[in-house]
């Protein structure tokens, strides 16, 4: 049994479609989450990492939550009972610009579930989007959702308006989304959908790039499939980011009685994907166990140094950039001083290397100075 809700105000649809956009993520790992109290006064207002690490504030909302898919795990499916919301272009449009306006928010994320057909569906958010850049003026940031099937036209005309796109894959190939999502078709709905994506990004790149996530924990794959998935669509297709979704059992979906996925897992699959993006690591680098994921106990970046005790103790003053940045305790900033520290002076004291930003609780343990070993 479905239905549409009541008539209700404007206030009343943003509270129920920005609850239920907490599922399309654009932030940080939820083990962080109880951190980010700040934000939990208005359930549509996200936090998300914006450049150089700074929190940044999202008006995350959907235009409208009423569904012709039937994805299993999903709060919005067809079969699902619970009530229908719509928001009209010009209502939403309106909204968002009252928080924006009043300096609550720094940006707009814009989703839907597919309401009637996809083609509707993305028509009414290009409207929204539209309306905020021609008639309202507004220039700040727009992360726009491109939904599975979408035709590439309206994606090229979203793309000259929003500051980001995105496209979910769900799951890393087409044996686990038939767990997922039955009726999607892996190759044309999602891959080819980012591949139009990525197609217009390069012939006009986004100021924000392309994303996409990832459900995880609920089709049996493998952290190895996933982050296979995430090194070839980093290299391939250009993503600017992977996000990984730790699966949550939602009530009256097949997927109920489900265990949920622990946020420990997701959480090293976010350090684990750093290493790709960030660090120079491949993804046959990772350190998984035999069962295809990574070890729950230990970050990633450590566990692969205890694995190639052959490689340390690295010498601090003849690293390179690259080696440098295998160090645990060493990050892209600190191994940056390292090396423009070393036209001056050469590292012989654990003081001159915790000035770099170097952890050398736990750097001290792979590195020498000047031949000196302090682990």
């Amino acid at each position: 049994m479905t239905y549409v809700a009541r008539k209700l105000d404007t206030y009343s649809k943003l509270k129920k479609l920005g609850e239920v956009a907490r599922f399309d993520v654009c932030g940080f790992p939820s083990v962080f989450t109880g951190k980010n109290r700040k934000f939990q006064r208005f359930k549509f207002i996200y936090p998300a990492v914006g450049k150089r690490g700074s929190c940044v504030r999202l008006f995350k909302v959907l235009q409208s939550n009423a569904c012709e898919g039937n994805c299993f795990y999903c709060a919005n499916r067809k079969d699902r009972n619970f009530p229908r919301i719509n928001f009209r272009p010009d209502e939403l449009a309106k909204l968002f610009l009252q928080y924006y306006s009043k300096g609550l928010v720094d940006g707009l994320f814009l989703s839907s579930a597919i309401n009637r057909s996809v083609d509707l569906s993305e028509e009414r958010m290009f409207e929204t989007i539209q309306l905020l850049r021609t008639r309202y003026g507004y220039r700040g940031y727009i992360h726009y959702k491109v939904l599975p099937g979408t035709d590439e036209s309206i994606i090229d005309a979203a793309a000259r308006l929003a500051d980001r796109l995105s496209l979910n894959l769900e799951a890393p190939g087409a044996k686990h989304l038939a767990e997922l999502s039955p009726s999607k078709n892996y190759a044309s709905d999602l891959v080819g959908g980012l591949e139009k994506i990525a197609r217009i990004n390069r012939q006009k790149p986004l100021k924000a790039g392309i994303t996409t996530q990832l459900v995880v924990g609920a089709a049996r794959e493998t952290d190895r499939e996933i982050l296979n998935l995430s090194g070839r669509l980093y290299q391939d297709y250009k993503l600017w980011r992977v996000y990984y979704s730790a699966f949550m059992p939602i009530l009256d979906t097949p997927l109920e009685e489900l265990p949920p996925c622990s946020p420990l897992r997701e959480y090293r699959l976010y350090q684990a994907d750093f290493l790709l993006r960030r660090y120079g690591f491949t993804p046959q680098e990772l350190p998984f166990e035999k069962n295809g994921n990574l070890p729950q106990d230990c970050d990633p970046k450590l566990v692969w140094a205890l694995r190639h005790q052959d490689k340390f103790p690295m010498e601090v003053n003849k690293a390179d950039f690259h080696e440098l940045l295998r160090v645990p305790g060493i990050g892209r900033i600190s191994a940056r001083r390292i090396v423009e520290t070393r036209k001056q002076e050469k590292f012989t004291r654990l003081d001159q290397l915790r000035k770099t930003g170097a952890l050398t609780t736990r750097a001290g343990n792979f590195l020498t100075l000047q031949g000196r070993f302090y682990g």
